[in-house]
C-alpha cells in the first residue's frame, strides 16, 4: 500500500520521504512529450543527469528524470531542470519505474553557492531554523531523518516484533494532481517509519466448506 499525500509537504517531510537527493551541475534535455493524464495541458520533459553528490540514497551514476514544465507550446516551456540554466541544482527525487526518476511535488532548487534556494511553497518547517538551507544543514538533515526512521523502526520492533518482521517502508507518491489552491502543508506522521499510514492487514482466514446434506 502507498501513501497518497493530496497537500504541498513541508521541507522536512520532502526529506524524509523521498528516495534520493542529488546534486545536479548538468544535465541535457532528451526528449519532450504531451502529458496526456493532467487536467491542462502541458509538457513532460525527459532529463539525462550525472549527480555530482549524492546526499541521500545510492550513486547510480547518469540518471534519467522526467518532470512537467509549464504550460504551452514545447517551444514556449519553462523547466526547473533547464540544461541553459548554469546554476548547479539540488533534486529531491523518487523512482518513477526502475530506469528512470521524478522529482518529489517537483522539489527541484538552485544553489547560490552552498545555499539552496527553495521555492516559495515550501514551507520550512526547521526547528529553530536561523537563515537559509545549506548543504551542511541539508546533509545533517537527511542524516537525523535516517536516524529516526531507524530509531521508530527498533520501538517497533520491541514492541510488537510479528507487526515490524512484516512491515516493509512504503512509497510515498504525489496525488495525480497538482494540490488544490490554499492546500496547507501536510504534517510528517512521527509515528510512522517508513512513510506507511496503515500496518499490512491480517489476511482473513477462508470460509470452512459447508458439510453435505443428509
Amino acid at each position: 500500500m502507498a501513501t497518497y499525500l493530496t497537500t504541498t509537504p513541508t521541507l522536512l517531510q520532502r526529506i524524509r520521504d523521498c528516495q534520493a537527493v542529488v546534486v545536479l551541475r548538468g544535465r541535457t534535455l532528451e526528449s519532450v512529450t504531451a502529458d496526456h493524464e493532467a487536467r491542462e495541458e502541458r509538457q513532460l520533459g525527459t532529463f539525462r543527469a550525472t549527480p555530482t553528490e549524492v546526499l541521500k540514497g545510492d550513486d547510480e551514476g547518469a540518471l534519467t528524470i522526467r518532470m512537467p514544465g509549464s504550460t504551452g507550446s514545447a517551444e514556449q516551456v519553462a523547466w526547473r531542470l533547464a540544461p541553459e540554466d548554469e546554476r548547479p541544482q539540488v533534486a529531491f527525487l523518487v523512482r518513477e519505474n526502475r530506469s528512470s526518476w521524478v522529482p518529489y511535488f517537483s522539489s527541484v532548487f538552485p544553489l547560490d553557492g552552498e545555499t539552496v534556494l527553495l521555492s516559495e511553497e515550501v514551507e520550512d518547517d526547521r526547528p529553530d531554523a536561523e537563515g537559509a538551507l545549506d548543504l551542511a544543514e541539508l546533509r545533517a538533515l537527511i542524516t537525523r531523518a535516517a536516524e529516526d526512521a531507524r530509531e521508530r523502526q527498533t520501538r517497533l520492533w520491541e514492541a510488537e516484533p510479528e507487526v515490524a518482521a512484516r512491515t516493509q517502508p512504503h512509497p510515498v507518491l504525489e496525488f495525480p494532481e497538482a494540490p488544490a489552491p490554499g492546500a496547507t502543508s501536510a504534517a510528517p506522521d512521527a509515528a510512522d517509519p517508513g512513510g506507511a499510514s496503515a500496518a499490512p492487514e491480517s489476511p482473513e482466514s477462508p470460509e470452512s466448506p459447508e458439510s453435505p446434506e443428509e
